[in-house]
C-alpha cells in the first residue's frame, strides 16, 4: 500500500506544479534588422506585370513599411526594355499590358534613391530565364476519384479529379505551380492545394495522361474539386504555370516557415536570388503559363 500511494504522489505531483505557475512572463524579443523585400514577377502572359517593394516588419507584425519613388525596370536578353510604374498604391509597380518570352532570360533592376535605412541609393537586382513550357492544353477531364487508397482530407464520394491530357516536353527539371480556377474564380479549398506544385521529372516526354502513361487506366489529377461547390455548366480552368527548380524552393520554404515559432529555435532559411549593396531579401520569378477549360455537367457522376 505504501508504494502505490507513493506512486500516486509522484504522478499528482507534475499537475499541482502546471497548476501553481498562473503567473505571467514578458519575454522582450530584440526586433530583427530592417532590410527592403522584393516581390516580382514577369510571365509570358499579356497582362500588367507586378513588383511589390516593402521593408521587412518584425514578426508579430501586420504592418509593413512600403518603398515608394523607385526606378524599376526589366530587360531581357534582346536589350527590350520593361519599365514598371508606381501607381496610386505605395510600392506597387506595373508594367504596360506586355507578354514575356519563354526560354528568354530577365534582369530585374530596382533602385531607391531616397530610403529609411542608408544615405545611399540602394540598389537590388535579380536575373532569371522564363522556363519552358507546352503549347497548349488538348483536354480536361473531369472524372471521379479512383484511388483505392484514397487521399487525405478528400471526401471520395464528393471529389472531382482535374485530369488535364497534353504532350509534355523532355525536359525533367520542369515544375508546374497548379492552379484551379472555377467560372474564372481561383478556387482554393484545402484538396486542392494537394497538388499546387507538381514535379514533371517522371512525365517527362510522355502524353500526359495518354495510355503509354497509364497505370490501371487510372488518370493523373492536377487538382482535386469538391461536387458541393459544383454545378450544372460550371466552368473549370486549369493554369499550369511552368517554374524554375529554384523559385520552387523558394514556395516550399515559405510554406514550411508558416507557424514558425522564434522562441522555439531559429528561423528556416530564406531563399532569395535579390542581389543588392544592402542585404535584400525576396524573389523575382519569371514563369510562363498555359490554360485549358472544361464545362461540368452532373450526368458525368451518375
Amino acid at each position: 500500500m505504501k508504494k502505490n500511494r507513493l506512486i500516486a504522489y509522484l504522478s499528482f505531483l507534475p499537475m499541482m506544479l502546471f497548476f501553481a505557475c498562473t503567473e505571467d512572463i514578458i519575454m522582450d524579443l530584440p526586433e530583427g534588422r530592417k532590410r527592403p523585400v522584393v516581390e516580382g514577377s514577369f510571365t509570358n502572359e499579356y497582362k500588367r506585370h507586378e513588383v511589390i517593394l516593402s521593408y521587412s516588419s518584425d514578426f508579430y507584425s501586420n504592418d509593413r513599411e512600403m518603398i515608394s519613388g523607385a526606378e524599376v525596370y526589366v530587360t531581357d536578353d534582346r536589350d527590350t526594355i520593361y519599365y514598371y510604374e508606381q501607381m496610386d498604391n505605395p510600392g506597387h509597380y506595373l508594367t504596360d499590358s506586355v507578354a514575356g518570352v519563354k526560354r528568354r532570360w530577365y534582369h530585374l533592376e530596382v533602385n531607391v534613391p531616397q530610403n529609411t535605412l542608408f544615405t545611399a541609393p540602394i540598389r537590388m537586382y535579380a536575373d532569371s530565364k522564363m522556363p519552358n513550357n507546352v503549347n497548349n492544353i488538348d483536354s480536361i477531364g473531369l472524372l471521379p476519384l479512383l484511388n483505392e487508397e484514397g487521399l487525405p482530407f478528400v471526401d471520395e464520394n464528393a471529389a472531382v479529379c482535374v485530369c488535364p491530357y497534353f504532350q509534355t516536353l523532355a525536359d525533367t527539371s520542369i515544375v508546374y505551380n497548379v492552379e484551379l480556377y472555377l467560372n474564372g474564380k481561383r478556387f482554393k479549398n484545402r484538396p486542392s492545394k494537394l497538388f499546387d506544385l507538381f514535379p514533371m521529372a517522371g512525365y517527362a516526354g510522355y502524353y500526359f495522361n495518354g495510355p503509354e502513361m497509364l497505370k490501371d487506366n487510372i488518370e493523373v489529377p492536377v487538382g482535386i474539386l469538391n461536387k458541393s461547390y459544383m454545378h450544372e455548366g460550371y466552368v473549370v480552368g486549369v493554369k499550369l504555370i511552368s517554374i524554375t527548380k529554384d523559385y520552387m524552393y523558394f514556395l516550399v520554404s515559405q510554406k514550411l516557415a508558416i507557424g514558425v515559432n522564434p522562441i522555439m529555435g531559429a528561423f528556416p532559411a530564406t531563399f532569395s536570388n535579390i542581389f543588392s549593396n544592402c542585404d535584400a531579401i525576396g524573389w523575382f520569378s519569371t514563369t510562363s503559363v498555359v490554360e485549358g477549360e472544361a464545362v461540368y455537367h452532373e450526368d458525368m457522376f451518375r
